[in-house]
């Protein structure tokens, strides 16, 4: 109801400053603190000295809150990241399972000085270079270890969670913007935000560019080879240097077809797609299935990639790297572990593997 008002008020006048001021509050209670400090700033210019005063007080408290927010998250970020990673990662937090007796261990010594902090930060992957480092070196068992590729992985698809959260809050903005009707001194008090500058927002991340949907669906095209399996947590990584599995992907007529082992023989399907631009998912349908292994899959499954849903955390010229994609009508347990969990594929010339069937 306030926003309707706003094109009537002025923050220079004593009943449009009161408004304008009941407004912020309402804003900051939703958690709106963007739209909040906005009215706030431009209040602590008004005329009238009582909302002048009461709008920097107001101002201060957020930003002093802020303040203290981030600084107790910079002090605990580095040794909190590294103890979760890792724990994460191996599944150090359901261990207690495979013992009868169960202890009560709620203390972790992280000084830094410490032999168990150098341990936990040595097995982190810390940027987006050094995992795709891994995988690129990942093609066979000998190569890096199954834990530290599992790691890259992980990594990568945090940095992939946090920047689709950026875009997703961005268009949320957006949309407001559009739909919102308050304004101050005959400006829009909720601005859209500017899509085009997620690189910069996202730079901390060792630079991870989320591409954009059309441009990931663009580069879907082609053909690729699979390079390996893993799992969600742990160190269960399957290669694939040995055993062929590949699929091409028309991302224009939103096809695909594929080649992968069953068992002692193989399986080739072929089907339509789905992708949603949105959450960058890519889903298979109407899949057809032939070749001497299609009646083992259909039994037990195949050996090569899932046909689940599968959410593209990256794709370019060299990689195809893909997670399941979230099912919401589970339930998500934190802990569990995912077999077939990621997905790396490596892209190959056109015609390498499908004109030599």
């Amino acid at each position: 109801a306030l926003e309707k008002v706003t094109k009537y008020c002025s923050t220079n006048s004593k009943v449009g400053g009161k408004v304008f001021l009941e407004l912020a509050m309402a804003y900051e209670a939703n958690g709106r603190t963007q739209e909040a400090i906005t009215v706030y700033t431009t209040l602590s210019n008004s005329r009238i000295e009582d909302i002048k005063y009461n709008a920097k007080r107001l101002l201060y408290g957020i930003e002093a809150m802020n303040f203290m927010r981030n600084e107790a998250k910079s002090k605990a970020f580095s040794r909190q990241n590294a103890k979760q990673t890792f724990i994460d990662t191996t599944g150090l937090a359901n261990i207690a399972q495979n013992f009868d007796k169960v202890y009560n261990t709620a203390y972790v010594d992280l000084d830094s000085r410490g032999s168990l902090y150098r341990q936990l930060t040595e097995s982190v992957v810390r940027s987006n270079r050094e995992a795709r480092q891994i995988l690129i070196k990942a093609v066979d068992s000998g190569e890096v270890d199954r834990l530290k590729i599992v790691q890259a992985l992980r990594s990568m698809s945090r940095n992939f969670d946090e920047a689709l959260s950026i875009e997703l809050e961005q268009l949320e903005q957006q949309k407001r913007a559009e739909e919102s009707v308050a304004v101050i001194n005959g400006k829009p008090i909720v601005q859209g935000s500017d899509l085009g500058n997620l690189e910069t927002q996202i730079g901390g991340m060792d630079k991870f560019v989320l591409a954009s949907a059309d441009q990931m669906l663009e580069n879907l095209s082609g053909e690729w080879r699979l390079q390996l399996l893993a799992d969600k947590r742990g160190d269960g990584v399957k290669f694939y240097n040995s055993t062929l599995s590949w699929q091409t992907i028309d991302a224009k007529d939103l096809t695909f077809e594929s080649k992968g082992p069953a068992g002692f023989t193989t399986v080739s399907k072929n089907g339509e797609f789905e992708f949603n631009k949105e959450r960058r998912i890519m889903k298979k349908r109407k899949i057809s299935t032939g070749g001497a292994g299609s009646w083992l899959s259909a039994l037990v499954g195949g050996d090569s990639a899932p046909d689940e849903p599968q959410q593209i955390i990256c794709v370019d010229s060299v990689f195809c790297i893909t997670k399941l994609a979230p099912d919401k009508s589970k339930k998500a347990v934190g802990n569990e572990n995912v077999k077939n969990y990621f997905v790396v594929w490596r892209r190959v010339e056109p015609g390498t593997y499908s004109k030599v069937q």
